[in-house]
């Protein structure tokens, strides 16, 4: 049993130090684009490493699913406590998951941006033809309060740490670049998410504005696990025995 242990650990350390260096690579690429634009080739090669590192984290869960699973097998509460883990790690967002739902459209008023950039060229104001992260992350908020079980944007899930935000004219989901058109699925009553989508304050206001977005429903959506890492700032271990 000692064995099994040991070999999860191993595997959850390498898991931290790689989220670890994921996030210190951000950090350190977003402050030498400030200073240097020309860096696109380095920031290209560490999107890349970033993706691989994702892949390394996804990797080394499902070796640990692998062993508790492997291990709780005819052990009854060991097998209870496997379920558990099992209905903790789909509602955090750490499994891929299907069902019927809808997707939502958001993308750029490319032609009224054109339009206007021709008759009005002392007024026009690119910012008013593309889509802003507030956006994304308020249609996402009404799709939670109407009952969505899981959401991703442009494949990208949303799990509770999720961060929706611009960064220049780049919208980022879970420190990944986005590009327009903006796919947001949910999964949930189709119905009632189509109905929360059309009515809210942000579909009506882009549609009025005219911008390309549009809703409909799905009999059935797959959306990818979530493969980021989650910030443990605050967290520590209890000692044995329970005392803190």
């Amino acid at each position: 049993m000692r064995r099994i242990y040991l070999s999860l650990l191993i595997i959850s350390i390498f898991s931290g130090l790689l989220v670890a260096w994921q996030w210190r690579s951000h950090l350190a690429t977003a402050a030498q684009t400030n200073q240097d634009p020309g860096l696109i080739d380095i920031i290209h090669a560490l999107e890349k490493e970033d993706a691989s590192l994702e892949n390394s984290i996804a990797d080394l869960r499902q070796q640990i699913d692998a062993l508790q699973k492997k291990h709780s097998q005819g052990a009854g509460r060991l097998t209870e406590t496997q379920k558990e883990i099992d209905s903790l790690r789909l509602i955090a967002g750490l499994v891929a998951v299907t069902g019927p739902g809808i997707t939502v459209t958001l993308d750029d008023n490319s032609a009224g941006a054109e339009a206007a950039q021709k008759s009005s060229p002392a007024t026009y104001k690119p910012d008013d033809y593309i889509i802003h992260d507030k956006n994304v992350l308020y249609m996402v908020n009404e799709l939670k309060a109407a009952g969505a079980e899981a959401i991703a944007v442009n494949g990208q899930r949303i799990v509770a740490n999720s961060d929706i935000r611009c960064v220049g004219t780049v919208i980022m989901v879970n420190s990944t670049r986005l590009a327009p058109p903006y796919i947001i699925q949910a999964i949930g009553n189709p119905d009632k998410l189509e109905a929360a989508a059309l009515r809210s304050e942000e579909f009506v206001f882009l549609k009025s504005r005219d911008f390309p977005v549009k809703v409909g429903k799905n009999d059935s959506l797959t959306l990818p696990a979530y493969n980021g890492g989650f910030p443990l700032d605050h967290v520590r271990p209890l000692p044995t025995g329970g005392q803190q």
